[in-house]
């Protein structure tokens, strides 16, 4: 499809195609963007209208950059029709097929000649800005495989050509990645602009944050964060794909939210973290166990959150909720009580304390019982093989690694616990203590200042001030820590500067609201935020406060489409036939598909389960109605009948609408889909395998269904 605003890119290729040209610099644009999943589909549009088209399939091989093995695949198809393009062209592909060849067998030998050959495509074409673009990128990208930059000035000095006469070219991108973990100030002018090369594009907003961030313009940084974050969540609902799709959506969000955390925004990073967490969960693309998914890093930062705001009730309310709630990874339930133990502590509340360690206990005892007695067989096996005692200790720890580790994460939150509950009972935070809680010196800090000594406490504070400079609440608890030390001059000062970064912190955050009393012996208004612009001279005044016309800041479920298909029986069926109840919508190849009846079968076995949980199950089989019925001989069930019924859709209308369809190949797709009460598709899987895990899709129905 067509798509505006990608960058102003123009890459003269040879198609047939009228529109096969302005398709192919948007899809350069894409690649440039790093919007591989869409740069893909762009050029296999091309390729649909024009088979001969050789460059769109050197291009699809640059959107499987990080997929090698479909990458080739791409680049034969255009390496069998290089005859048909201009010479410059056929540089193109031949440098792309040379790095992708299985010889030499040295990767870093045939990168190494990518970047001659490109270097040589320069030569032959000097005003080729496309040529220079790539070389820069991939100058910058081997610079992380092993493959050092001499310059990264004379590099630098490539876009320098580029934007001489393109000034507003999207490889603006290439100088914030750069320049981005060496000396980021000579990337700001990029950092100013990229958004306006490539609006359309989440990543290009995302960029600049990089920037801002590395300079401690945090401000700065989570517009960029903020409005990456609203661009992704509109086109993910205009295309209907899942979020984790897009690959650097997760971390760009859990950036936002640490941004916000920094410039003292206390609800709106609550707010986006419980929003990843909300997004729907898919056991490929994310899960609490994949650590850069939505449901992980969401997890993470609420909980990072919680803590540096002190929300300590919301903690616990939390706990119980869908947002914190228990799993079967140990190393998450140990995060888990550890924020309720300290949310308990906060609160003062020793029951709490005393009913958490009461838990922990059992299971400490029997991970060590467990671990002695499987210490005990080893060094019987070891005694029965006649090893010596280097051999033996490798032996009981190899039999205990396990149990071992689980004991290393639940002791050190017992000992915490432990330390609290004699804190709450009049003890003293002393050295030896401390080292054993795990937190932020800003919390360690007013520890001391409650249970130890307000000399430490101040110390902590400075630490914690000097080793995140320009973030507010680190600075708030210094202010605090100082006035309750009787140290008002230096309470004073580090008040100042803490108004002078204040423009966007959250009043009634408990760090900022705990030093209103300072403010008031100050002689400062009740709100005594700076109204100072929290933008640089350098970032752009054509940027609008207010960024939600980008789209919307959390990822909302878009409308399911309506549908016209036949039932077994004839009869007419639309989305309104199933009466606003949720239902799970399964499309299927035909019944002389092997893996579309597997995964038929996968859910008959739990067709009462769904039912029970109120959601209906239907399939929908692009077969003509006389056919339809074939499917149900393949039902593994003594009825030889699924449990739900078939629809036809001969037309493929519905799996066109759902995107369950390959425009390309011009063939369907396997698809699943969840649908709420309000008709919005709230879970999605589309690809050339069906998904067969029901047990997964009916606890994540009933979790999306059920907040």
């Amino acid at each position: 499809m067509k798509i505006a605003d990608t960058g102003n890119v123009n890459f003269p290729i040879t198609v047939a195609w009228a529109e096969g040209q302005q398709f192919f610099n948007q899809g350069v644009g894409q690649l440039h963007g790093f919007w591989s999943y869409e740069a893909e589909r762009t050029f296999r549009e091309i390729a649909a209208k024009d088979p001969d088209c050789a460059m769109a399939y050197w291009g699809m091989a640059l959107a499987n950059n990080g997929n090698a093995r479909r990458a080739k695949e791409f680049i034969k198809k255009a390496m069998a029709l290089k005859d048909k393009v201009s010479p410059r062209e056929r540089l193109y592909i031949e440098a792309q097929s040379a790095v992708l060849a299985d010889e030499p067998k040295d990767a870093k030998a045939r990168k190494q000649k990518l970047i001659e050959n490109l270097e040589n495509i320069i030569h032959e074409h000097p005003d080729d800005l496309e040529a220079k673009a790539f070389l820069v990128v991939r100058l910058w990208e081997f610079s992380r495989q092993g493959i050092p930059i001499g310059s990264r000035q004379s590099v630098d000095a490539l876009l320098d050509q580029v934007f001489a006469a393109t000034p507003k070219h999207p490889s603006h991108h290439y100088r914030i990645h750069l320049w981005d973990g060496k000396k980021p100030r000579r990337a700001l002018g990029s950092a100013g602009l990229l958004h306006t090369t490539a609006p359309a594009i989440a990543h290009m907003w995302h960029m600049p944050g990089h920037i801002y961030d590395k300079l401690k313009r945090y401000p700065e940084s989570s517009y960029h964060q903020e409005a990456s974050a609203r661009v992704d969540h509109k086109r993910q609902a205009e295309y209907r794909v899942l979020p984790d799709t897009i690959h650097n959506y997760a971390h760009n969000n859990e950036w936002l939210v640490r941004n916000w955390n920094h410039v003292g925004r206390a609800d709106d990073a609550i707010a986006m973290a419980k929003g990843m967490i909300n997004n729907p969960q898919h056991p490929k693309l994310n899960h609490y166990g994949k650590g850069n998914s939505s449901a992980s890093y969401g997890r993470r930062r609420l909980l990072e959150t919680l803590e540096r705001f002190e929300c300590w009730q919301e903690s616990l309310e939390l706990a119980e909720s869908h947002y914190l709630e228990p799993t079967d990874q140990l190393s998450q339930q140990v995060v888990r009580f550890k924020a309720m133990a300290r949310a308990h502590f906060g609160l003062r509340a020793k029951d709490g304390l005393v009913a958490l360690r009461d838990e922990i206990a059992p299971r400490l005892a029997d991970a060590e019982e467990k671990k002695k007695k499987q210490s005990e067989e080893a060094k019987e096996k070891a005694k029965k093989e006649k090893k010596n005692k280097k051999d033996t200790d490798k032996m009981v720890k190899d039999a205990t690694k396990a149990v071992d580790g689980d004991i290393k994460q639940l002791r050190p939150l017992k000992e915490e616990i432990t330390i609290y509950l004699e804190l709450l009972d009049g003890g003293k935070l002393d050295a030896d203590k401390a080292k054993k809680i795990k937190r932020s010196k800003s919390i360690l800090a007013l520890l001391h200042l409650e249970y130890g000594e307000a000399g430490r406490a101040a110390e902590l504070a400075a630490e914690a001030v000097k080793e995140n400079q320009k973030r507010t609440v680190p600075l708030a608890v210094q202010v605090h820590v100082l006035e309750q030390s009787g140290k008002k001059d230096e309470a004073a000062g580090a008040f100042a500067k803490l108004q002078a970064i204040s423009s966007q912190l959250q009043l009634d955050a408990s760090p900022f609201s705990r030093i209103a009393p300072v403010a008031a012996r100050l002689g400062k208004q009740a709100d005594w935020r700076t109204d100072k612009l929290w933008r640089g001279e350098d970032f752009g005044k054509d940027k609008p406060e207010d960024l939600a016309h980008l789209g919307p800041l959390v990822y909302e479920a878009p409308s399911a489409p309506d549908f016209d298909l036949i039932a077994e029986d004839g009869a007419k069926v639309s989305l309104a036939s199933f009466s606003g109840k949720p239902v799970i919508l399964i499309f299927y190849l035909g019944h002389n598909c092997e893996h579309c009846v597997e995964q038929l079968n996968a859910f008959a076995p739990v067709a009462d389960k769904f039912k029970s949980a109120g959601i209906k199950l239907a399939a929908i089989g692009p077969e003509p109605l006389v056919e339809l019925a074939k499917a149900h001989a393949f039902c593994d069930t003594p009825e030889k009948h699924f449990p739900f019924p078939l629809y036809s859709d001969p037309t493929s209308a519905a799996f066109k609408d759902y995107r369950s369809y390959d425009d390309f190949e011009g063939l369907p797709l396997h698809g699943t889909f969840l649908i709420d009460t309000e008709g919005r598709l709230r879970w999605m899987d589309v690809g050339s395998e069906p998904f067969q895990k029901a047990d997964f899709l009916l606890k994540e129905a009933k979790r999306l269904l059920g907040m």
